[in-house]
């Protein structure tokens, strides 16, 4: 198979390349590992992973958010995963500056998706609700991404 460059592409692209896939337990070394077969795309018991740049497969929140099920890692044949690391990967939600919420336009959709209650409202004056966010609680599974009606939330590598 013809090894692709993930970060030529990228820079080609004009885009960043993430410093590892945005996978749950991916190994370091996960691109060169790979295989591109698809196992744990169909394995995928939220239907949230999909074949993104290069055939390698890629989370969309947009469908939903991870259960942390490692059903993932249990379909790979090329040890692509790493299960014993202490977190499925190192990412955390931020909030936009077009939130509803925090424009004054009443809106919890996020919060109320949040099984870990990570993300509560502090009110402030004049009606509005911001919203905020418990890192430690956060496991950064995106639940909170699909629902949310104007995309204000997005993934990022947490510090």
């Amino acid at each position: 198979m013809t090894e692709i460059n993930l970060q030529r592409r990228a820079f080609l692209r004009g885009r960043p390349l993430p410093a590892s896939p945005r996978i749950p337990w991916a190994r370091e070394d996960f691109s060169d590992r790979c295989e591109r077969c698809d196992d744990c795309i169909r394995a995928c018991e939220a239907n949230i992973l999909h074949r993104g740049d290069g055939g390698f497969p890629e989370v969309n929140f947009g469908l939903g958010g991870c259960s942390f099920c490692g059903d993932c890692v249990a379909s790979c044949r090329h040890d692509a995963f790493e299960r014993g690391q202490p977190r499925p990967w190192n990412l955390r939600i931020a909030f936009g500056d077009h939130c509803l919420s925090a424009n004054g336009i009443t809106c919890r959709a996020c919060g109320d998706q949040c099984d870990e209650n990570a993300i509560r409202f502090r009110l402030q004056t004049g009606g509005r609700a911001l919203p905020l966010l418990n890192e430690q609680r956060c496991t950064g599974c995106g639940a909170c991404i699909k629902p949310c009606p104007n995309n204000s939330i997005r993934m990022e590598e947490a510090a």
